[in-house]
């Protein structure tokens, strides 16, 4: 009776307040990545109108705003990307789940209307060659192979540009990667196969492609810009002290000669170049979840006049005009959604263009910090916890989650939409960037290597273990809760630590081990190494690999679970969430479980994520319920 009677005042109590909550942290953006063209008259950006995606043309002189295309929220297509290809021309990339992509080519006309000129299935726009009017590199894949193409906007055979013998990648790697110039030639041709990293380059006035490197994959060589003036290739590598760095290489004697970029203790996250000359701009790196931008001198000397016209800091370049006398920003503040500006050096003002999510002005939001701590094998692990911003001096309830991947990815704390959600509904959250994360160095990478459900675990649980000393936890009320990885993270964290979690939420998550090496992937080499090397060799490690399944274990489970899958998931399929809810059935467990037939992984329809969110949110709460009626009962005998 008891239990009945605290489950219906929580309810009672917040459920009125859920569809509004989850209605504005999951609704769509409405203002996202403005870009400039090169001579600063005109601004495409996306926006959400009503229940439409679009994109929408401005003419910065006139300040009129034109809809080009509009895709509905609730579709099954939706817009991945848009590009200027020179002045006057512009391309928009859509993504149908069933049919693919398409790219829809635009073009200004006298009057700055824009005009849609073709529309190209199955294909995407791989460099913009933004200097140029009449041309754009294109990609598509012909006979399962990627092909590039040089594509003529003025013509109007658009088909026939596609040929094989059109296509414009014809070095010694097929199925390798391209760097191309900003005239537009291959110029650097690399691929990694079977642990062996091979580059080529060519020179403008040769045919021939040099191979310049060939070395084992464990040194990282990735190039970013050759410029064959000076025999140099821009690279990214961690040869040195296990960060990425960017060198100068030289292709004349295959030589490193030296460092151009590097932070200390810290890998480069991206470099900056120009698109409109073969130049360096800048680059960026991540420190206590925070990315930081270094600028040349010309850009460092905008944003500082940007800053002081706004007084905003934390502002960083997305694009600018060819003569700098227009520059794009965004002010993607820690804890806060972004803001996007215009500074227009020739009249020194900066323009606020629009926000990502302005109705959210209206919260409270919570606020993130650093923390630190020292995993089981002295390893140190940095996290970030997210607080309400009013606790009243009380203990709240924490969330633990841990991102997927598990190797090559790391949470920040630039506004994570799902963190500050559960952060208003009054949790505490818990962001760990465990060993596998990237940005920490190479050494820190492969730690997590061969580590499912064990040291990764261990990190996890060392950085919940700190944030309780901060004595603003209440202890009883922790749960777990992750998407792909990280959901596989709460499965297995529920069976090591029933004493330390009491719920835990797998969103497609992986639940049997083995299974990741079925189906396409035993006749996909690359996949199949890959995954040898992160997980163990099945021939070598099976008993392992079952081991550190929650599938095979399921009995051991003690805490409510609550599993959710995508039926069209490519990345974790279905069969995982079926196998789990079947044997948590045949087991009796304290489960709850929720699958979208049309969803992929990360649903990405808002209706799909409201409602997902909602039965979490009802499944956590109801959890610590349950455990309240369970002390108070154990009190009353």
């Amino acid at each position: 009776m008891k239990r009945l009677i605290l489950l219906f005042v929580f309810l009672f109590g917040l459920g009125n307040s859920y569809a509004s909550v989850e209605s504005d942290f999951f609704r769509n953006p409405e203002f996202l990545m403005p870009k400039l063209n090169g001579n600063g008259d005109f601004l495409l950006v996306k926006k959400r109108i009503d229940n439409y995606n679009e994109i929408v043309l401005t003419n910065l002189n006139k300040y009129i705003e034109t809809p080009v295309l509009k895709v509905s929220t609730q579709s099954s297509t939706y817009i991945s990307d848009f590009e200027w290809l020179g002045n006057n021309n512009f391309a928009i990339s859509t993504y149908d789940d069933i049919n693919g992509g398409n790219l829809y080519l635009y073009k200004i006309n006298e009057n700055g209307k824009a005009k849609r000129s073709a529309l190209l299935s199955n294909t995407y726009v791989f460099d913009a060659q933004i200097t140029q009017e009449d041309r754009f590199i294109a990609f598509r894949y012909k006979h399962g192979k990627p092909n590039l193409f040089s594509f003529d906007l003025n013509s109007e055979r658009h088909e026939s540009q596609f040929r094989s013998k059109k296509r414009i990648t014809k070095g010694p790697l097929r199925n390798g990667r391209w760097l191309v110039n900003h005239s537009g030639s291959v110029n650097v041709n690399y691929d990694t196969e079977d642990g062996q990293t091979e580059v080529y380059v060519k020179y403008p006035d040769s045919k021939k492609w040099r191979q310049v490197w060939e070395n084992s994959d464990e040194i990282e060589f990735k190039p970013v810009m050759f410029i064959p003036e000076k025999h140099e290739l821009l690279v990214l590598s961690q040869k040195d002290e296990g960060y990425l760095k960017l060198y100068s290489y030289n292709t004349q004697v295959n030589e490193f000669t030296n460092i151009v970029y590097q932070v200390n203790g810290r890998d480069i996250a991206n470099v900056l170049i120009n698109p409109f000359k073969p130049e360096l701009i800048g680059y960026s790196y991540i420190q206590g979840g925070v990315a930081h931008h270094i600028y040349n001198q010309t850009l460092s000397e905008l944003v500082d006049k940007h800053t002081k016209t706004t007084d905003i800091p934390n502002g960083y370049v997305i694009n600018f005009s060819q003569d700098y006398k227009k520059v794009i920003y965004i002010n993607s503040s820690i804890d806060k959604p972004s803001k996007y500006y215009l500074y227009n050096q020739s009249i020194n003002e900066s323009m606020l263009l629009g926000e990502e999510r302005p109705w959210l002005n209206k919260y409270e939001l919570g606020t993130s910090e650093v923390i630190t701590s020292k995993s089981s094998d002295g390893v140190e692990i940095e996290s970030y916890l997210t607080l309400p911003a009013r606790t009243d001096n009380k203990q709240v309830p924490l969330l633990v989650m841990p991102h997927g991947g598990p190797l090559g990815v790391s949470d920040t704390r630039h506004f994570p939409i799902d963190v500050h959600y559960f952060v208003q509904q009054g949790y505490a959250v818990l962001t760990p960037n465990y060993r596998g994360s990237s940005g920490f160095g190479e050494k820190f990478l492969n730690a997590g290597k061969k580590q499912w459900g064990r040291l990764i675990e261990d990190d996890i649980e060392s950085a919940v273990a700190k944030v309780l000393d901060k004595g603003v936890i209440e202890s009883s009320k922790i749960c777990i809760f992750g998407i792909s990885y990280g959901g596989y993270s709460a499965l297995i964290s529920a069976i090591r630590r029933p004493d330390l979690y009491r719920c835990a939420i797998s969103y497609a998550g992986v639940t049997d081990i083995p299974l990741l090496f079925s189906g396409g992937v035993q006749t996909d080499n690359e996949r199949h190494q890959a995954l040898k090397d992160i997980l163990g060799d099945p021939d070598e490690s099976w008993d392992t690999l079952v081991e550190f399944s929650p599938i095979y274990r399921a009995n051991e489970l003690k805490i409510p679970i609550f599993i959710a899958q995508g039926g069209r998931d490519r990345i974790v399929e279905d069969e995982h969430y079926f196998r789990m809810k079947y044997v948590l059935e045949k087991l009796d467990k304290d489960f709850e479980h929720f699958y979208m037939e049309n969803e992929i992984h990360g649903f990405k329809l808002v209706g799909s994520q409201i409602e997902l969110y909602i039965k979490i949110n009802e499944f956590i709460q109801n959890s610590f319920v349950n455990q309240e009626t369970i002390k108070a009962n154990t009190a009353d005998e």
